[in-house]
């Protein structure tokens, strides 16, 4: 038995050819997942500081890093969650800012040690499985305060805390696939060397090392030791290259080897079709399902307002009063207030008559109706079986009422404000937050149904020019 050189040959070429699309495509791509995994930590970590979950590291602006070092999983007690694990994603967070502005994403330098270590960064938090019941210390942890950063939050953060945790899922995911084809690699490449440096050396007895698999690892240690230098020895690679050389079944292995060395082949998509515009005004339907929590939110807070609005000084006579019509069942006044309400278009001022029961069950039903559009609501297979025009009715029906409503909560935010006994406006709750929340998610349903509006146009002038879309 003798060395394959032609074996030899296309191992050299493939992993060149390997190496220089790792160099190419792959690395790059490597780098960019690894950017939108620290902005995610980085939002992550400013909201949780934000919201007093967490205590930041003082010493994070002070910490210089030269290598990649794995932050800590130890366990560590309920009462230091909130300076320990604030510790620790800023630890996260500055080893991946290290990574991203510093770490050379080559071949070259991506070892075997480094894809361990970066291997095992992606361990700290288990992002797959955020669960306060997780058997991690610093998972379980994590998870606690996310669980508690969601309490009453508006829907614009829970939509940021969403986003967020899914793109560190995803990213970690696609970042390990990248680095466990990059290890793969690496063991292939640190084989081709030992071929190359050893059994090529004229040192080397190929002759007694293919007389059996022990003799041929024996024979790589013995040159190994001349030539090596301070290079690491891995057995278990060398044990490999022997089952290419010796193994009965060893023309498949190297055939394995090669294919494992291939370049994948861009697959070419083919071509979609436009998008379904029904399904485009489904899904703003279900767009609207997130106005229920923001309206919930705004309810509540003006309910307590407008008890404040209307709260009546407790003289003995006005005690009596309110004793006396209870006594002969007469029904309480309406509350009823008058609001200056600025149009937002032409600037026109205008008084809007409020009466607050009413007011409170409009939003009320609005909230219950909103909550129903999810993806698995109730109403939502009603909507499905509409016709898109009626369906586009509907929706063009809740934005104007929506915008409408904006205006009126926006003047009567104002309106508390300045009518509340002065006594009494520090207990006035402020609705600019939740306003702002809910201005957004209109302009968001809003551009949906352009979205859509714009799609049936381009089919409808498509099918005029007789043009299947």
């Amino acid at each position: 038995m003798e060395m394959d050189n032609e074996y030899l040959s296309q191992l050299d070429k493939a992993i060149a050819l390997k190496q220089e699309w790792f160099d190419r495509e792959r690395l790059p791509q490597l780098l960019e997942s690894y950017r939108l995994f620290y902005s995610c930590i980085k939002n992550l970590n400013e909201m949780l500081t934000k919201k007093d979950l967490i205590v930041p590291d003082p010493y994070k602006l002070d910490r210089r890093i030269s290598e990649i070092v794995v932050t800590p999983t130890t366990p560590f007690s309920d009462g230091e969650m909130q300076t320990v694990l604030g510790e620790r994603i800023s630890e996260f967070e500055t080893m991946l800012d290290f990574i991203c502005m510093y770490f050379r994403f080559s071949t070259e330098n991506l070892t075997i040690d480094k894809i361990k270590k970066l291997l095992d960064l992606n361990k700290v938090f288990d992002w797959a499985n955020l669960s306060m019941n997780s058997a991690h210390c610093n998972t379980r942890n994590l998870a606690t305060v996310i669980n508690q950063a969601r309490v009453n939050s508006p829907a614009v953060v829970l939509s940021n805390i969403t986003d967020s945790l899914e793109k560190c899922k995803n990213v970690t995911i696609e970042i390990n696939k990248v680095l466990n084809e990059m290890g793969t690699f690496q063991k292939e490449y640190i084989k081709l060397r030992l071929r190359k440096d050893i059994l090529l050396n004229s040192e080397f007895d190929a002759q007694k090392a293919f007389s059996s698999p022990d003799e041929e690892v024996a024979e790589i240690k013995r040159v190994f030791g001349k030539v090596g230098g301070k290079k690491a020895f891995y057995i278990d690679l060398v044990n490999e290259i022997v089952r290419e050389d010796q193994d009965p079944n060893r023309e498949d292995i190297k055939a394995k080897v090669l294919t494992s060395l291939g370049i994948p082949q861009k697959v070419v998509k083919q071509e979609k079709k436009g998008p379904d515009p029904k399904e485009m005004l489904i899904q703003t339907v279900v767009a609207l399902s997130g106005l229920a929590p923001v309206i919930g939110a705004l309810k509540d807070k003006m309910a307590d307002n407008f008890d404040l609005l209307f709260t009546e000084k407790k003289t003995f006579f006005a005690k009596l009063i309110a004793s006396l019509k209870k006594a002969f069942g007469i029904k309480e006044k309406e509350r009823i207030c008058n609001v200056s309400v600025t149009d937002t278009k032409t600037g026109a001022k205008s008084v809007t008559r409020i009466v607050a029961r009413e007011f409170l069950a409009d939003l009320e039903k609005k909230q219950r109706i909103y909550g129903s559009f999810s993806i698995n609501g109730p109403e939502l297979g009603k909507i499905r079986s509409s016709t898109e025009e009626n369906i586009l009715i509907f929706l063009n029906k809740q934005i104007s009422e929506n915008q409408q409503l904006f205006t009126i909560i926006n003047a009567l935010d104002e309106h508390f404000k300045a009518n509340v006994e002065i006594l009494l406006r520090p207990k006035v709750k402020g609705l600019k937050i939740d306003l702002s929340s809910y201005k957004n998610l209109i302009v968001a349903v809003n551009k949906k149904r352009g979205e859509y509006i714009s799609v049936r146009e381009e089919i409808e002038q498509m099918e005029k020019l007789g043009i299947n879309k």
